[in-house]
Order: C-alpha cells, then sequence, then structure tokens
C-alpha cells in the first residue's frame, strides 16, 4: 500500500513539474533569429521591431509565447484592411488563452484529484500547442530566412504528453487499489 501511495506521489509530482516546465515554456523562445536577421537584430538591440507592442529588435532575437500573444492581441484589435490578419491573430490569440488557463487548472485539479478534468485539460493544452506549431509553420513564419525553432516549440506537447500520459497511469493505479 505503501508503495502505491508513493507512486501516486510522484505521478501527481511528475504533473505538477511539467505544468511548472510548461508555464516557464511562455517566456522561453518560441521562435529564434537566425543567420544575418539575428545579427541585424543584436547590432540594433534598441531599434523597434513592432513599435505598437513595445517589441524591441533585442526582444525579436528570441520571441516567447508571451511576445507573440502582444503581437497577436494588438493585430487582432487593428488590423480593420485586412479581415484575414484579424482571423489569423483572433486565432493564435484564443490557442494562447487556451493554452494558458490549461496549463493552470492541469495543475489546480490534479491538486484537487480531479483526474478526468485534468485530462480533458491536458489534452486541450496538447490540442492547442500542436495546432500553434502547425499554425506557426504553415504561415512559413518558421522555418524561415529569419527564423527557427525556439526550445518552447518542442517542449510544450512533450510537457503535454508527460501530464497526459502521468494522470491516465495515476487513474489506472487508483482503479486497482480500490480494486483489491
Amino acid at each position: 500500500m505503501e508503495k502505491e501511495n508513493k507512486l501516486k506521489i510522484i505521478l501527481k509530482s511528475v504533473i505538477v513539474i511539467a505544468c511548472l516546465i510548461a508555464l516557464i515554456c511562455l517566456i522561453l523562445p518560441y521562435q529564434s533569429s537566425i543567420d544575418e536577421y539575428k545579427e541585424y537584430l543584436q547590432e540594433n538591440p534598441d531599434t523597434m521591431n513592432v513599435k505598437e507592442v513595445d517589441l524591441t529588435n533585442e526582444d525579436a532575437i528570441n520571441i516567447s509565447i508571451l511576445e507573440n500573444f502582444k503581437v497577436y492581441s494588438y493585430a487582432m484589435n487593428n488590423s480593420s484592411n485586412n479581415s484575414w490578419m484579424t482571423v489569423e491573430a483572433t486565432i493564435n490569440f484564443v490557442l494562447t488563452i487556451i493554452l494558458i488557463a490549461s496549463i493552470i487548472l492541469i495543475i489546480l485539479f490534479t491538486l484537487l484529484n480531479k483526474k478526468i478534468v485534468s485530462i480533458i485539460f491536458s489534452i486541450l493544452l496538447l490540442g492547442s500547442s500542436l495546432l500553434m506549431n502547425y499554425d506557426i509553420v504553415s504561415r512559413g513564419v518558421i522555418p524561415s530566412s529569419r527564423y527557427t525553432y525556439g526550445i518552447s516549440y518542442y517542449l510544450l506537447p512533450i510537457m503535454a504528453i508527460i501530464m497526459l500520459a502521468s494522470i491516465i497511469t495515476l487513474m489506472v493505479k487508483n482503479k486497482k487499489s480500490k480494486n483489491k
């Protein structure tokens, strides 16, 4: 019995740690500049890259999900002449909100022992991160002559899979211990 309790504590810890890593991914590079463009950004660090959201060239060397969120938020509200841009920005704005909310709710529901709800939000996290990845690649933002994949691009789906696998394992262990 003690061995099962230890395993449950370990699995919950894995879920919480994966969520914390996922939260950190929000500020880690999602896309990273490369080659001549990176050199240009480094040579002109204080120049405004996107003035409307206070994004400097230094900030644009490695762009996080939260920095993208600021740009999408601005574009969503200020693209009146370009309906495609408004739709694209809105989709990414919503995906980012789902991603952030899912991480926070997975932590909460894991600590409250609500495994089914945790599974639902881990699936939402996985889906939103994969959709964001698909979108940024399909639009040709990464890989491109200016940007390549950042660590968050890879790490978020991996963390979501780890969370999902841990929650399912926790559910199976709980079922087995109840059947004994």
